[in-house]
């Protein structure tokens, strides 16, 4: 299951908008409540951190077992607004407290959307 939480409609500044992609592999400790627990997580961010102009997230559906275990992909207005959610307290403390202990490997990358 896959969750999209959209924050409205923030102008775009003249800027660039940016996607984020994440993808994330998780390690042995890793068991459905602490997947769930990181799903919530995600879905709490967008109240937390105002600049997150959409966030769709959820498990991979498993179908090439070369595919990393879950997927985020967030975009922004800009690159300001995407430093502003990187370096965020709120997004930092789920990372260290929800993420990282079942964390095995991750890749990310962002690209403007035109």
């Amino acid at each position: 299951m896959s969750r999209h939480v959209g924050t409205g409609s923030r102008s775009n500044k003249g800027h660039r908008m940016i996607r984020h992609v994440v993808l994330l592999s998780w390690n042995e400790k890793s068991d459905d409540e602490a997947v769930a627990a990181v799903t919530r997580g995600f879905a709490d961010l967008p109240a937390q951190i105002p600049e997150i102009r959409a966030y769709t997230f959820g498990p991979d559906l498993q179908t090439d077992r070369r595919n990393a275990d879950y997927v985020l992909v967030a975009d922004f207005d800009d690159e300001e607004d995407f430093q502003t959610y990187s370096n965020h307290p709120a997004h930092i403390d789920f990372m260290k407290k929800l993420t990282f202990p079942i964390l095995s490997s991750f890749k990310a990358a962002q690209f403007a959307l035109s």
